[in-house]
């Protein structure tokens, strides 16, 4: 019992230090008939003037900076100094020199956190425009972010032609291909790759609820081998919800769908504790998760769903769901390097599968009551 208290103690630690809620950053831009470059970024800015990650900043951080009036206009003018030196944009390889057109007043923060109300006070996501010129005949653009804005998720445009969806990460180059006669395999592959990162992405490190639920399916697998199937039959369903939304076949999920996705971890986690269950019962269990869990994905990736069309979406499709699907494998394989080396203890290897989906459970009935709670209350 002792080390079954200690187990649930972990996981209720994660749950009550977990971030606030934040969201990905995202940058439209556009390339205008006179070759004027105009980029419209968003992003939580309160955390980038303590120049942290969204997901690392604590609300009592940003709270200090907000509401202390002098040190967030000091620290906004800076950022903005800042902002400017940290973007950058290069043509056929080529430096440019960009300005800034508009960036966030210290008053416009906190009155939009304020108007936001003292629940929903984080994050407040609001833009930054950029602009500059491209040299007649530019064949590439590429792009680097600040790299406290973390992942971007970038739409760029050139005129009413051509458009190029990527998400580019920190301390990497987005590169755009804007010419008139384009590589569509180089495309595909690029948008494809991008996809990928941002897949695993959304498991590994963002996703820890997703990671809980993969471990609940290592715990009530018979093998390695077995726990892999589930993933990949888990895989294919959130697959079809995925693409069902981006088809407008099913309408994109509200906010219920994140207690009913910790609703499938605690109900995962007891499953795995009871341990009886036939294969082909798991096997269409994972799928009908699988449903579930890809409409969390929809619903998170609303925004971005929009910007798809064509090949250039069902590369995007086939490349966020392969990067979560690696994504899954690694929790899983640490999940069995997890528990061999507890198999090492005196407990037996039943009753540390049992202790620790028990566990599981646990967490995700607690994340499960939080967010049902964020709903009716912040109704």
């Amino acid at each position: 019992m002792r080390n079954l208290f200690l187990i649930l103690m972990t996981c209720c630690g994660i749950v009550a230090h977990a971030h606030p809620e934040w969201k990905e950053a995202s940058c439209t831009g556009i390339i205008d008939e006179n070759n004027d470059f105009n980029l419209t970024i968003r992003f939580d800015v309160p955390p980038y003037l303590i120049q942290k990650l969204p997901k690392d900043a604590s609300v009592s951080e940003l709270d200090d900076l907000v509401y202390d009036k002098p040190r967030l206009i000091s620290t906004t003018e800076a950022a903005r100094e800042r902002f400017l030196s940290e973007i950058h944009i290069w043509a056929d390889g080529n430096s440019l020199t960009p300005s800034i057109v508009k960036f966030p007043s210290a008053d416009s923060i906190k009155a939009q956190s304020l108007q936001q109300g003292e629940a929903d006070r984080y994050p407040v996501i609001m833009s930054v425009k950029i602009k500059t010129h491209l040299p007649a005949g530019t064949q590439k653009v590429e792009i680097a972010f600040p790299p406290e804005l973390g992942l971007v998720f970038t739409n760029l445009r050139k005129e009413m032609t051509y458009q190029v969806v990527m998400a580019v990460a920190p301390n990497e180059r987005g590169e755009f291909i804007i010419s008139n006669n384009p590589s569509e395999n180089t495309g595909l592959l690029t948008t494809a790759k991008n996809f990928l990162v941002h897949g695993f992405n959304h498991v590994i490190p963002a996703g820890w609820d997703h990671g809980l639920f993969m471990l609940a399916m290592f715990l009530g697998a018979t093998s390695l081998a077995n726990a892999l199937t589930r993933s990949l039959a888990f895989t294919a369903g959130h697959c079809l919800t995925l693409a069902a939304v981006w088809l407008h076949l099913l309408p994109t999920p509200g906010p219920w769908i994140e207690p009913v996705i910790a609703l499938t971890i605690g109900i995962a986690g007891l499953l795995a504790a009871r341990g009886k269950t036939s294969n082909q019962t798991v096997f269409i269990g994972a799928a009908a998760f699988g449903l579930l869990h890809g409409l969390g994905f929809a619903a998170a990736a609303q925004n971005k769903l929009e910007n798809w069309t064509g090949i250039k979406a069902l590369a995007a499709l086939a490349g966020f769901n392969l990067g979560v699907e690696f994504a899954q494998v690694v929790v899983i394989l640490l999940s069995a390097i997890l528990l061999a080396s507890l198999q090492r203890t005196p407990l037996k290897a039943y009753n540390i599968r049992r202790y620790l989906s028990y566990a599981v459970a646990v967490a995700g009935f607690a994340v499960m009551t939080s967010r049902l709670w964020g709903i009716i209350f912040d109704a």
